[in-house]
């Protein structure tokens, strides 16, 4: 064979020979797969930082907005982007220069911007030296005008177990908070709504429009021959007690209706509603005087949950009976009613012996509480203990909005985180 045979064999050998590609391939390949990779790790790094920084200027926004009415806005721009640094990551901090901060004093909001840029690793290696990130947040500084309305079991059972003890601190608690969280005259009004079987009014609005005088009350003497006496509640006699209006009207709010079947029935009391049972403080922001009613609450009565959610209702309105509310349609105004209870529905104006549970009495009660909630108003409710917890569990706007309260002694924390909540500066996004 000639010396050109073989190296024709040769060249023909080496061309068809592929034991080295697989190598040779995957060497070229593994740069771009590095480069995939690397890119993959570093976006996780960035959705991470994007995170902290999410969480950084939500936190910042709530910050400036509660200290917006106290610096200057080139204080609170400064503030805000030192508070930023502090809560970034080390890696993204270092790349983190300032956030643009808008303060509108009319609108009173605060809007945060920020940027920031994380550096890569291994996607250094195609060139991308940082990737960008960026969130932004808004929030106003806590004016929203806030009417709220206590409704508070002062019924008989309240006596055990430290409760009514419990209730009386934790709603002084309360009414501190809302103090302390205000910010303008009148920002935050509170209404304090007692009941038992019917709650009691101040006498001198026995001259009112809307109020009627049809009730009676019968005695019998207690010897033979038995006789009895019905008598007709008069304005000279009323003590304040007030009963439920006609149906369907008793699960609603009235408006000062001439109309005799809509008004509200002036009462006699008695032991299942007695008048020494404290009096309806409408919404007001005398802090004095809402502590000072709080302070007369006692234990005494039976239950009539309805009663109390429809007058909790009739102070968050501004038409008759009470006139201190503002309209539903007024901007930033918030309604809510926090209604605790320690034990069944036991008698209203027609049902129920005042000592067993009414079914009857619950089915006003659910109506009551689907018409409130229909008005716009945040309802809360609070089982002490004892009680219907289905019923009262429905009556709450949200299932989280309704507490189990299992000892007298957590009744306080509740109350303060109702109105942390109600009371805390929300972010506007």
């Amino acid at each position: 064979m000639s010396k050109f045979g073989s190296l024709r064999d040769m060249i023909g050998r080496f061309r068809k020979d592929q034991s080295g590609n697989i190598l040779m391939l995957f060497g070229l390949a593994l740069v771009p797969l590095m480069g995939v990779v690397g890119v993959a790790v570093d976006y996780s790094r960035a959705s991470n930082a994007r995170q902290s920084l999410n969480a950084a200027i939500d936190s910042a926004a709530l910050m400036a907005a509660r200290d917006a009415q106290k610096l200057t806005d080139a204080q609170l721009t400064a503030r805000v982007n030192a508070w930023l640094k502090d809560n970034l990551p080390a890696d993204v901090k270092s790349e983190f220069t300032d956030a643009q901060v808008s303060i509108d004093r009319t609108a009173r909001t605060v809007k945060i911007v920020a940027n920031a840029q994380v550096p890569t690793t291994i996607a250094r290696v195609l060139g991308t030296d940082n990737l960008a990130v960026s969130s932004s947040s808004q929030s106003t500084w806590g004016l929203n005008t806030i009417e709220l309305a206590l409704v508070l079991d002062n019924t008989g059972s309240m006596s055990a177990n430290g409760k009514m003890a419990a209730l009386k601190q934790a709603s002084l608690d309360l009414i501190q908070i809302m103090k302390d969280a205000t910010q303008e005259t009148d920002q935050i009004r509170i209404s304090i709504v007692p009941f038992s079987t019917r709650v009691v009014l101040d006498t001198s609005l026995k001259t009112a429009p809307w109020l009627r005088w049809d009730q009676t009350q019968t005695t019998c003497s207690s010897y033979w021959p038995y006789t009895c006496t019905t008598t007709t509640i008069t304005k000279a006699a009323w003590q304040g007690c007030v009963t439920d209006r006609d149906k369907s009207y008793d699960v609603t709010d009235g408006d000062g209706s001439p109309n005799n079947s809509m008004m509200y029935p002036a009462d006699f009391c008695d032991t299942y509603s007695p008048s020494t049972q404290a009096k309806i403080l409408p919404l007001t922001s005398d802090w004095s005087a809402l502590t000072a009613r709080v302070n007369t609450m006692q234990p005494t009565g039976a239950t009539n949950i309805t009663i109390g959610a429809i007058w909790g209702m009739a102070t968050l309105s501004p038409s008759d009976p009470f006139t201190e509310a503002k309209p539903a349609s007024t901007p930033r105004l918030k309604k809510y009613m926090i209604l605790l209870t320690d034990g069944d529905n036991t008698k209203n104006r027609w049902d129920g012996n005042g000592s067993a549970s009414s079914s009857a009495v619950d089915a006003r009660t659910t109506l009551a509480c689907n018409n409130i909630k229909a008005t716009g108003v945040t309802v809360y409710t609070i089982r002490v203990m004892d009680g219907n917890a289905t019923l009262l569990r429905n009556c709450a706007s949200d299932p989280a909005m309704y507490y189990e309260v299992t000892a007298a002694s957590q009744l306080s924390p509740i109350f303060k985180s109702i109105a942390g909540e109600i009371s805390q500066v929300r972010l506007t996004q």
